[in-house]
């Protein structure tokens, strides 16, 4: 120990000081705030850290994360169940008013991949709806490689949707500001584009389908197709047994599926109205998913829940503590929409 810092020293009480009581009582003066705040401050980050990881593990391992571009038929089998939705498929009929003019198939082009035909594609789909994209101020966008704009966590339950479609139908403004395409305005429909259709298509298809219904206010619908002889409609339609609904109907050639576009584009996207297409016998009944979904609002309550409950396990075994409480509390204020602003 450092000499000078003894009590029996000159520079303090001198080489005989002798305390008379045997007990020398020291009064030290910190500055203001020191005393206790490091500790408490270590305490509450390391119980906020520990219920951060606690939160972490119930709510945040638990969500199933599904890739636009890797749905296979065992996932979309598992999405539409963890979702609760049922896939309807409805026939066809024979058009009103007589066949409608036909239109020849997209040409594929041997050796080369169906990226390096999107641009070719693009001008075909454009060139067969031309007239009605003028008069209601709409484009084909293809979206590029990279662009997740159907990306999505859907509400109420542990699942997130990620990635694109090829083609997006909606407001000519994205042609002038290209930023403006992951607000996605005035969208009327997805094109997803395979030049082979199998059953992971349709499944991919859905899932875009169902980003881009939570994402946006309007009534939507997919087109998975060839672009030769498979043109597969899907949408939102009504709800049975507590289940939404989603409807398809396969057209097989491009003449049909461009009449079938053209009148879809010329309808509102106002949520709730029902369309009348040429190639079906009822009204389209359009929904929208976070209308009908029964789990919304009531699932999202299960990793708080947990939260909660794995509180009270600590304090059943070591006691109940404030600073623990007070940070389980604001994990589960975080996890509330409404209040996660002010947390």
């Amino acid at each position: 120990m450092d000499p000078t810092l003894w009590i029996k020293n000159p520079k303090h009480f001198g080489d005989n000081f002798q305390p008379g009581e045997g007990q020398v009582h020291v009064l030290v003066v910190v500055p203001e705030g020191v005393v206790g705040s490091a500790s408490e401050t270590s305490k509450m980050d390391f119980v906020d850290d520990k219920v951060s990881k606690l939160y972490e593990h119930s709510v945040l391992s638990k969500r199933t994360r599904y890739v636009h571009s890797e749905m296979s038929s065992s996932k979309g089998n598992k999405l539409v169940k963890e979702l609760k939705i049922r896939v309807t498929p409805v026939d066809a009929v024979p058009f009103t008013g007589g066949s409608p003019t036909p239109v020849e198939e997209f040409e594929w082009i041997k050796g080369r991949t169906e990226e390096q035909q999107s641009g070719r594609y693009r001008d075909y789909v454009e060139a067969n709806i031309g007239d009605v994209l003028r008069n209601n101020k709409l484009c084909v966008f293809g979206v590029e490689k990279g662009a997740n704009i159907l990306s999505v966590e859907v509400p109420g339950c542990d699942v997130d949707l990620a990635g694109r479609t090829d083609m997006i139908v909606l407001s000519a403004i994205v042609q002038k500001f290209p930023h403006y395409l992951p607000h996605l305005p005035g969208v009327k429909m997805l094109i997803e584009v395979k030049r082979e259709v199998n059953s992971a298509s349709e499944f991919q298809a859905l899932s875009e389908l169902i980003a881009m219904d939570f994402i946006v206010d309007e009534s939507v619908m997919a087109l998975l197709t060839n672009l030769t002889n498979h043109w597969e409609f899907l949408w939102v339609s009504n709800k049975n047994n507590n289940r939404p609904i989603i409807a398809t109907t396969t057209l097989t050639t491009p003449g049909e599926a461009f009449e079938v576009i053209r009148t879809l584009l010329a309808q509102s996207s106002t949520a709730d109205t029902d369309i009348m297409l040429p190639c079906l016998a009822e009204p389209v009944k359009r929904r929208k998913l976070n209308q009908m979904l029964p789990f919304i609002g009531e699932a999202s309550g299960d990793g708080i829940r947990e939260s909660i409950e794995r509180y009270y396990d600590i304090a059943s075994c070591l006691g109940p503590d404030v600073d623990t409480a007070r940070a389980v509390a604001r994990q589960v204020t975080r996890s509330i929409p409404t209040l996660s602003y002010f947390s």
